[in-house]
């Protein structure tokens, strides 16, 4: 309340860029987006409350017992989280919102969920159609029963429109046809503000992938299995 220029500073800390001075958070207990406010006018205790536990749930409470230099911690973080660095950790953080999901939803006692799975790959399968001698990439997530592969889960967030979006479609198309022929249900789990503006791609996807799922849409898995 004394210093509310402080306020302006704190999604910085976070290296979040912000516009009209909020941040919009996906809050996975109340499974519902909260807004939260960095403006330093009309400041009171309700919103500075609020502030407070977006810096308690974030951990910058905690941070600022361990940053000696704000300043230097701040220029380290901008510097080292370039665009890609960006994308790598909003795809990373959607993975995990995901994991934890399916594993409430799954049973647990008949299905095992292995993530980043190195052992089994439907892109060994699609190599081997092209003829490529590359390796394998790794699924986010494989779903066992009984030791047999029975599902294959990619999730991907997208902040912005590119041409990654219809090459990844594209792909994930070809690669259902070949699920399809071992028995093993393909579930794409996309979301993100990008797709607002790219209708197309994602119902040409629908067309052709039999699970394409958004977020809150996840809890259908359960009528897959």
């Amino acid at each position: 309340m004394k210093y509310p220029e402080v306020i302006e500073v704190i999604p910085i800390i976070i290296a979040e860029r912000i516009n009209n001075k909020k941040i919009c958070v996906f809050d996975l207990e109340l499974q519902d987006i909260l807004d939260f406010e960095f403006n330093k006018l009309n400041i009171d205790i309700t919103k500075v409350e609020k502030i407070l536990k977006f810096c308690r749930k974030t951990g910058i409470l905690d941070l600022f017992q361990e940053v000696d230099d704000i300043y230097d911690y701040i220029l380290g973080v901008e510097v080292g989280l370039d665009s890609n660095a960006r994308k790598n950790r909003s795809g990373k953080i959607f993975q995990k919102m995901c994991y934890q999901k399916i594993i409430k939803i799954i049973s647990t006692n008949i299905y095992t969920i292995i993530e980043n799975d190195y052992k089994f790959s439907l892109y060994s399968y699609l190599n081997k159609r092209n003829k490529n001698k590359r390796k394998a990439k790794v699924h986010d997530f494989v779903i066992y029963k009984n030791s047999n592969p029975v599902a294959v889960i990619e999730c991907s967030f997208y902040n912005v429109l590119g041409s990654k979006i219809n090459a990844i479609s594209e792909s994930y198309i070809y690669m259902t046809q070949i699920a399809d022929e071992r028995g093993i249900n393909f579930i794409w789990v996309t979301d993100g503000p990008a797709w607002i503006n790219a209708e197309n791609i994602i119902l040409n996807s629908m067309k052709h992938i039999h699970y394409v799922l958004n977020y809150k849409m996840l809890d259908l898995i359960r009528n897959i299995f």
